[in-house]
């Protein structure tokens, strides 16, 4: 059963995925742009959602054009093997991004869109963080701006603003008790996202405009040696 990423909003969340997916196709650009994967490239699609209801879900999948070298790596809870049907010529691992069971460097690039933000406490993040650079010799993170008015995830304004204790605290009591939990989300902005990545690679936000007018913090991390 896939994991719960944001709120049921009933028949609006059509209008919620196809927003999601456009901005998502401009990360697939930048990604393109900025990774330069060749025909031959080993990428990978790290910590890739068992949803299937809407393309924006699986977007990676369904736009990069060479998918016998493209590996979707998920948790086993999130039951995205059906991948493997929908993509044929794909490949897929079931792993913890914290510790992914592949060689150094194993990738030549690769994207984590949208993840980092439900890998848990601080120290977890920079877990999974450390250990996607391990295996990729480039990698673009996405994760949704902290700074940005709106939380994606829940659909509340402002809120996620409060110290983390009273944010916590009045999830809990509006009902929204799963985003509470840190394990589930954990929202961070440039600096806390930039304090992720290690510090021998060459990391490089791209930068989209004001902090409050960016949904999104992207970074570009590349492995010294590349």
């Amino acid at each position: 059963m896939p994991l719960t990423y944001t709120i049921n909003l009933g028949v609006l969340n059509r209008f919620r995925d196809d927003l999601a997916l456009r901005a998502r196709r401009g990360i697939f650009e930048a990604f393109m742009q900025e990774c330069s994967p060749s025909a031959t490239s080993r990428v990978a699609d790290f910590g890739v959602s068992g949803h299937r209801s809407h393309p924006a879900h699986y977007f990676f999948e369904d736009m990069y054009p060479h998918r016998r070298n493209l590996t979707a790596i998920a948790r086993t809870s999130e039951g995205a093997q059906w991948l493997l049907e929908e993509f044929p010529g794909l490949n897929f691992l079931e792993a913890d991004l914290r510790a992914i069971p592949l060689p150094d460097l194993y990738f030549d690039c690769g994207i984590c869109n949208a993840v980092v933000e439900h890998a848990g406490t601080r120290d977890q993040q920079a877990r999974l963080v450390h250990e996607v650079c391990r295996v990729c010799r480039c990698v673009m993170f996405t994760t949704p701006n902290r700074r940005f008015p709106v939380d994606v995830h829940t659909m509340l304004p402002l809120l996620h603003w409060l110290p983390d204790a009273a944010y916590r605290a009045v999830l809990r009591r509006v009902g929204l008790g799963y985003f509470g939990d840190v394990e589930n989300l954990n929202l961070l902005d440039r600096r806390s996202f930039h304090d992720l990545l290690p510090a021998s690679r060459r990391n490089r936000m791209l930068r989209f405009g004001p902090p409050l007018l960016t949904t999104n913090l992207i970074c570009i991390s590349t492995a010294a040696s590349s």
